[in-house]
């Protein structure tokens, strides 16, 4: 008797507490109560978390399609400069004795020096830089400096397009030459960086180009677009933030 008294007594127990803990939570649902004080975060988690936007390549006015695919040539431009990043080449030691020359001109796909981003990039849009600089090269060759710096009274397919000092005169010639004066905070000046144009950097600051790259339509935190672009450093291709971080040197838009 007593052992089935003791066993009533657990089980009214275990009840009351169960209807406790019912009461309890019910009053924390319906009054929001907190058993601590309210916090609120110093900073907003939404200045904390990345804020990438992606900039919108099918509504801009470039109407240009050159390789008639649907797509305008400046997003096919951009497209072939990020379809790199998906097996990234790496760099061509040119100033190690690495070979630089290749019989068909483009080199194979796991290796690459700065302007072979741009030629592998403008083949997506339906444009040969091989054939467009080769051709431009013999109608002009007292334009560039191709007997000044190679010592040559002819073009070579094979490398000419691929030199960063052919590729900056064939686009002051042959593109729209657009402002090199790069302000993130200045909303008219950063929306005409767009996706798609070729932007020539000083990376080592004395004064002449050796390197250049392609805008993405990725940007950072604060809006500005990167770079798709490869070079000794980090030695191979990649995308980054380079427009407020080094000197340009040239901005172009193709076709002009």
């Amino acid at each position: 008797m007593v052992r089935h008294k003791k066993r009533l007594n657990i089980r009214h127990l275990l009840i009351i507490i169960l209807l406790l803990l019912i009461a309890i939570a019910v009053i924390i649902n319906v009054n929001k109560f907190s058993f601590k004080k309210e916090y609120e975060p110093s900073t907003a988690l939404s200045d904390l978390l990345p804020r990438y936007r992606l900039i919108d390549m099918d509504n801009i006015p470039i109407t240009g399609d050159a390789d008639n695919d649907g797509i305008n040539d400046q997003k096919d431009i951009m497209q072939g400069a990020k379809d790199q990043l998906n097996n990234p080449a790496r760099t061509i030691r040119v100033e190690e004795g690495e070979n630089n020359y290749f019989k068909n001109g483009n080199p194979p796909e796991d290796l690459a020096i700065p302007s072979d981003i741009i030629a592998r990039a403008f083949l997506e849009a339906g444009f040969s830089l091989k054939d467009l600089v080769y051709e431009d090269i013999g109608n002009n060759f007292d334009e560039y400096p191709i007997k000044e710096i190679w010592g040559r009274s002819f073009c070579d397919p094979n490398i000419d397009y691929r030199r960063i000092q052919n590729l900056e005169i064939f686009f002051k010639r042959n593109a729209k030459v657009l402002d090199i004066f790069f302000n993130a905070l200045d909303e008219g000046n950063l929306i005409s960086w767009l996706p798609g144009d070729v932007v020539f950097f000083d990376m080592d600051g004395d004064g002449f180009s050796d390197n250049d790259g392609i805008i993405c339509d990725n940007t950072t935190r604060s809006g500005v677009p990167k770079v798709v672009y490869n070079y000794i450093d980090p030695g191979y291709t990649v995308e980054n933030d380079i427009l407020k971080e080094e000197t340009i040197t040239g901005h172009y838009r193709f076709p002009k």
